[in-house]
């Protein structure tokens, strides 16, 4: 079960959610996951589920109810919850270790992270893809971390990096992206070795672009 998945359990039972609610989030984003939101019908989730298709109208209205209840749950109250641990991590590695080292640990830690919690992140991004109401809700909720990741990442680069920390960051970001729409959605499988060979790749095509090395 995805480490979010974990989190939303919790959140669900911390806020009182109906056993039968919190089992048809879980199934949906199973199976928005798998087969995508607009391939997933209601009674394939309730089937899921265990429950009966009243729950949904009574919780969720209708499938896009559902889906919005996940994304909101993910972007407000989960995410903000990690970035405030990974800018920690990072406040600790930022004072010990050159920018090659802080961007490997960054690009491995992500890794691990976005390997974690695969089914949400699926969903998110996909619907990021689409939808730019959501995508004003992301910038919002971690606005003040990306421009405090920048800091660090500016003060690490040194006065020889060709990008501002911004661009580094959106660098960065895209580039684990790409790792991840290659395995999750293209359903290629890396192994161990695999994924080390592929993060030290991206660690160069990063560094090249800052330092603009042919």
């Amino acid at each position: 079960m995805d480490q979010i998945i974990q989190e939303f359990v919790k959140l669900s039972e911390e806020k009182k959610v109906p056993p039968s609610q919190k089992k048809v989030l879980q199934a949906a984003i199973q199976l928005f996951a798998g087969q995508g939101y607009a391939s997933t019908s209601t009674a394939a989730i309730t089937k899921e589920a265990g429950v009966s298709q009243a729950v949904i109208f009574k919780y969720f209205k209708n499938k896009e109810g559902l889906l919005d209840q996940i994304l909101n749950l993910t972007i407000e109250n989960l995410l903000p919850k990690y970035s405030d641990e990974f800018v920690a991590k990072l406040q600790d590695v930022a004072g010990h270790e050159s920018f090659e080292e802080f961007l490997s640990f960054v690009l491995h830690d992500r890794f691990r992270f976005m390997d974690s919690n695969q089914d949400v992140l699926i969903i998110l991004v996909a619907q990021l893809m689409v939808d730019e109401t959501l995508m004003k809700k992301l910038e919002n909720a971690l606005t003040d971390k990306f421009w405090f990741l920048t800091k660090i990442i500016e003060e690490l680069a040194g006065p020889d990096a060709k990008l501002s920390g911004q661009d580094i960051l959106r660098l960065i970001a895209s580039q684990m992206l790409l790792i991840f729409i290659e395995e999750k959605r293209m359903g290629l499988q890396l192994s161990g070795s695999t994924v080390e060979q592929r993060l030290e790749q991206t660690r160069q095509i990063i560094l090249a672009g800052i330092y603009k090395i042919n």
